[in-house]
């Protein structure tokens, strides 16, 4: 990863993104980025500043994450909100974590709000999407939210891998049917009557179909990319984070060594040394099975 800031490269690698191939273009170098089955593009420029580009996947919004983290971007307006102050609806926001991880559970976060001055509580933190911050900068962000809200106004699932592939062969082997019903197992846990809206952060082109009919009359659904530019999605989006990091913490002591997270190399050895140790019964204590991660982790063993 030569070439790229130091900064970014360590944010790279703590996510298991891999560089693929680089060419010079026009003041600059582009760097073909990849992770696990996704692809996107990042171009450097001479002068520092940074660009993402391909399709719409996680790994495109991760450099972004981390581009408007670190150099900035234009302001948004929160949907909802007449100015671009804090917005006063009294809503829910859902994120996830860990959904295209090999190894770890998912994890679906929501937070509840009640208007204007609980939204401007969590600016004054620095809630932000947190693929722009560090993984201790998450962790301690998690503590804070919740202090500020209480537990009561959050609510988060973690599936394990193993739980995680039962729920989702339950959801026809769907995993984005199966983000809907957690989004909606959490919405029922923090609705009071006050609630207006769900904003949630787009998982799959038919997860509005996958929710709206099912919310309880009289209540909004918003679902759309880049949600967390509304805070409530931004500190579910934290919380979510903070515990798919606590509970590879969590693995990785269990089995004594460190579990990477991505898709990257380091993955794969790691999850071809327990397969080779435990079997399937433990890769399957820690990784997701369906993926075809798993295809290579059995040749490179069996090799």
């Amino acid at each position: 990863m030569s070439g790229l800031p130091e900064n970014l490269r360590r944010y790279l690698e703590e996510h298991g993104v891999e560089v693929a191939g680089s060419r010079r273009i026009d003041h600059g170098t582009q760097y073909r980025l990849v992770r696990g089955s996704e692809e996107a593009t990042l171009n450097v420029y001479d002068t520092g500043r940074v660009l993402e580009g391909g399709r719409a996947t996680g790994l495109r919004e991760l450099l972004r994450g981390w581009r408007e983290g670190n150099q900035g971007a234009p302001a948004r307006r929160f949907r909802g909100s007449a100015a671009p102050g804090p917005n006063p609806l009294p809503r829910i926001g859902i994120d996830e974590a860990g959904k295209g991880e090999y190894l770890g559970p998912l994890v679906v976060a929501g937070v509840r709000l009640a208007g204007a001055a609980e939204d401007l509580r969590l600016r004054e933190l620095g809630v932000r999407d947190s693929k722009a911050l560090n993984p201790e900068r998450v962790l301690r962000l998690a503590g804070a939210i919740r202090e500020e809200l209480g537990g009561g106004a959050v609510c988060v699932i973690s599936l394990a891998p193993r739980e995680y592939e039962r729920r989702r062969r339950a959801a026809g082997g769907n995993v984005n049917r199966l983000l809907a019903e957690l989004n909606l197992e959490i919405t029922e846990s923090l609705m009071d009557g006050t609630v207006r809206v769900v904003v949630v952060d787009s998982f799959g082109e038919r997860a509005r179909s996958y929710i709206e009919g099912r919310l309880p009359p009289g209540l909004r659904l918003e679902v759309r990319p880049r949600a967390e530019d509304d805070v409530a999605v931004a500190a579910a989006s934290v919380l979510a984070r903070a515990r798919y990091l606590e509970e590879m913490e969590e693995l990785s002591r269990r089995l004594g060594v460190v579990l990477p997270r991505g898709s990257s190399e380091r993955v794969l050895e790691v999850a071809r040394r327990v397969y080779e140790e435990r079997g399937e019964e433990g890769l399957a204590e820690i990784a997701k099975l369906h993926f075809a991660t798993t295809g290579r982790v059995v040749s490179r063993a069996e090799r």
